[in-house]
């Protein structure tokens, strides 16, 4: 498959995955999932490959969705609509599945459904310029994921998910959200010398380890809590009398994102 919105590089045994909208700050289209499953998918199914790391263009690693005013949507029969509306989430989540350990190298703003795709990796390595948060609980939009309580302290989840607030990368390091951070010019260059160390592992071993760690985690409930949080993402998708949501979806069609994104956050400063 020839990529337009991804980059995909493999070299000595480790692939990168670059996202690459960088006009849009690598907000998660549908194109851009569909092509960033099919890099997965080719991944997966490489067995020269030992480690993958993602990143992003520009000033973003992602966005988060595509939330873009005006945006088409296909008719599609009611029999398709639970997949179709879990499509983008299950995108993300096949990161999580990943056979090979997996490394993101988080450049930028990482924010909603592009935190929780930073955080899906297993190991985050930060810029210092880094910026993570989940403010789409200001438009009532629920994240894609819940990742971050089998992740870090209550208190401070419960923060970011409330408040819709951001924090820089060393209050995420503090948090245990990232591994390290790093100078910005330095970012690559230290994710490619972690995915090196890595690659240096038996991949048996390494692949075998994973499978008992993600085991784990369904062992305390991971799998369920994502199915139950994909139930609650539905139901606020078809809740359409929340009037704070129908006014920013208003400002939003009418006024375009800048003036929507200043109604949603202006408060907030």
């Amino acid at each position: 498959m020839a990529y337009d919105v991804i980059k995909l590089e493999k070299q000595d045994r480790i692939a990168v995955l670059t996202l690459n909208r960088p006009e849009k700050l690598n907000a998660l289209s549908h194109d851009l999932l569909e092509e960033f499953v099919d890099a997965l998918d080719d991944v997966q199914a490489d067995q020269d490959i030992s480690v993958l790391v993602l990143t992003g263009t520009g000033r973003a690693f992602s966005s988060g969705f595509d939330i873009s005013p005006n945006l088409e949507h296909e008719e599609e029969a009611a029999t398709a609509h639970w997949d179709s509306t879990h499509y983008n989430p299950r995108a993300i989540m096949k990161l999580w599945h990943m056979r090979q350990p997996t490394i993101s190298a988080v450049n930028g703003f990482a924010l909603a459904a592009g935190n929780v795709l930073a955080m899906t990796a297993d190991i985050v390595i930060a810029s210092e310029d880094a910026v993570f948060g989940e403010p789409e609980i200001r438009h009532v939009a629920h994240s894609p994921a819940i990742l971050l309580p089998y992740m870090i302290p209550f208190r401070h989840l419960h923060w970011l998910y409330f408040t819709g607030d951001t924090i820089d990368a060393k209050t995420a390091e503090k948090w245990n959200m990232v591994n390290m951070v790093v100078p910005a010019d330095q970012l690559m260059a230290e994710a490619m010398k972690a995915a090196e160390r890595i690659a240096k592992v038996p991949a048996f071993a390494t692949q075998t380890m994973k499978r008992s760690i993600k085991g784990t985690y369904d062992k305390m409930g991971f799998t369920d809590a994502f199915e139950n949080h994909l139930m609650q993402r539905m139901i606020e998708l078809m809740t359409h009398d929340v009037p704070e949501k129908e006014a920013l979806d208003i400002i939003k069609e009418e006024q375009g994102m800048k003036i929507f994104l200043e109604a949603r956050d202006g408060p907030f400063r």
